[in-house]
């Protein structure tokens, strides 16, 4: 499971790479051209590297919502869930060991 996730993070990172390399090269043939200015390629590279940002939060969203969705039919618990169960039980072995040693001090009592 790891090793997919660590495949399709590497997989994602290198399209992001190969398209801001390719929007660059094609902005740089518009200047080149004199088919836009260079204020006009500045805005361009702008608003095409939000949108490529907009889409990547989305794919990132849907990613972690697939990812959920896996780990819950595979009856996986999550990292919060196990934190929250760990602290419980760090919670039970305390109050259990403070009612043995009341217990002990009462029986010493006796």
């Amino acid at each position: 499971m790891n090793n997919l996730l660590k495949t399709g993070f590497l997989l994602g990172l290198g399209a992001a790479v190969s398209s801001k390399e390719k929007v660059e090269k094609y902005i740089d043939q518009l200047l080149v051209k004199g088919k836009v200015t260079p204020q006009e390629a500045d805005d361009l590279y702008q608003s095409l590297l939000k949108k490529g940002e907009e889409t990547e939060e989305q794919w990132s969203n849907r990613t972690k919502d697939k990812m959920r969705s896996v780990m819950e039919d595979l009856n996986i618990v999550s990292r919060d869930d196990f934190e929250k169960l760990r602290h419980q039980v760090n919670d039970l072995e305390l109050k259990l060991a403070a009612l043995e040693n009341q217990k002990n001090t009462e029986d010493d009592e006796s």
